[in-house]
């Protein structure tokens, strides 16, 4: 992205601004919009109106309900309101990306668009911890069952390079930031509830591969938090940022973090990586499956984003702990591909046969 040589930070902490988000009824922008409002800002929403918003009725708050790629309604809103803010939730394709740069341009104060650590996973090699200049390297043999979503990843790609093709500090000012897998109340992924499911049912684990290759999560309210922080500070402009928890586990660490924080002393079995992908547990309809087998380490730097944005953490066991119980309390479901609990069961029992 163009960098402006000789500018200096402008800190924008108590200023109210017009903010339109494009999207921000999900579980990362719902609470993108609670934060942003307890700051007394201004928030137009810009939704299909599939997902009722636990805002409505906040009187800093107004609905534009349509879909983000109509350049009708995307007109209109640029033509009655003044926007210093966009933030982009919901773009997963290029065109998506086009529309809001074709729409916005020389029209808003600055443009914040959502994308993710999967841009860099699905390149053949990256140097660990992953810097946020790791962009468009080659990439590896497709392979489509990648625990960071091969098509996700290709079409965020593909927005974040026509995003910085237009990036220009004054007509059409970019920022960017990339989160790891979510975690907190109210994750419709339900990740960690597979495991905790599982750990809770008190039953042996069946664990692909051997369990050693390290991840980060990203707690929902400190992700939310990135994403405020990243207007308060002309700094970020032409930035992107990693947005990830300091805390780096194996699956097999953060097991045992799970079996520490409920209670419970459980087996784990493990299986051929290979073997496993041939099972038909292996994959679920329903979302993920044996999350976390991530397949390679991915470990991001959060060097930049601290520097820039005063980026900090909370620690796994709190954030773990509150998640836990909301599961407990508020879910009546199941985790993903648990009404196949007993087929699992009964590969760890033919795992166990034959050790």
């Amino acid at each position: 992205m163009e960098q402006i040589a000789g500018t200096k930070s402008v800190i924008y902490f108590d200023i109210i601004m017009n903010i339109l988000i494009i999207g921000g009824t999900g579980f990362l922008s719902s609470r993108i919009v609670e934060k942003l409002l307890s700051k007394g800002h201004n928030i137009t929403l810009l939704v299909r109106g599939k997902t009722k918003s636990k805002f409505f009725g906040n009187k800093n708050l107004s609905f534009i309900y349509g879909d983000r790629n109509d350049k009708k309604i995307l007109s209109e809103l640029t033509l009655k309101n003044k926007f210093d803010i966009v933030y982009d939730m919901i773009a997963y394709t290029e065109n998506d990306s086009q529309t809001a740069i074709d729409v916005f341009k020389n029209k808003i104060g600055r443009f914040i668009h959502c994308s993710t650590i999967s841009v860099y996973m699905l390149a053949k090699d990256v140097r660990l911890p992953v810097t946020e200049d790791q962009i468009n390297l080659p990439l590896m043999e497709p392979f489509h069952r990648s625990p960071f979503g091969w098509d996700y990843g290709i079409n965020k790609i593909k927005c974040e390079d026509v995003l910085r093709k237009y990036h220009n500090y004054k007509s059409f000012p970019v920022s960017i930031l990339r989160p790891t897998y979510i975690s907190g109340p109210g994750d419709p992924a339900k990740r960690d509830f597979f495991w905790i499911e599982r750990i809770f049912d008190g039953k042996p684990l069946l664990v692909p591969g051997e369990g050693n290759f390290k991840f980060q999560e990203v707690f929902i309210e400190d992700a939310a938090d990135a994403f405020c922080k990243v207007i308060e500070t002309d700094k970020s402009i032409g930035e992107a940022y990693n947005v990830a928890a300091e805390e780096v586990f194996t699956l097999n660490e953060y097991l045992e973090k799970l079996m520490q924080l409920l209670n419970r002393n459980v087996e784990i079995f493990y299986i051929d990586q290979e073997k496993f992908d041939k099972l038909e547990i292996s994959y679920s309809n329903e979302g993920d499956v044996f999350t976390f087998n991530t397949r390679r380490d991915a470990v991001f730097s959060l060097e930049k984003i601290k520097e820039h944005l005063n980026y900090k953490t909370t620690a796994f066991n709190d954030y773990m702990s509150t998640t836990i119980n909301w599961f407990f309390k508020n879910y009546n479901g199941q985790s993903c591909g648990y009404s196949k609990r007993e087929e699992e069961l009964r590969i760890i029992k033919s795992l166990e046969f034959n050790v």
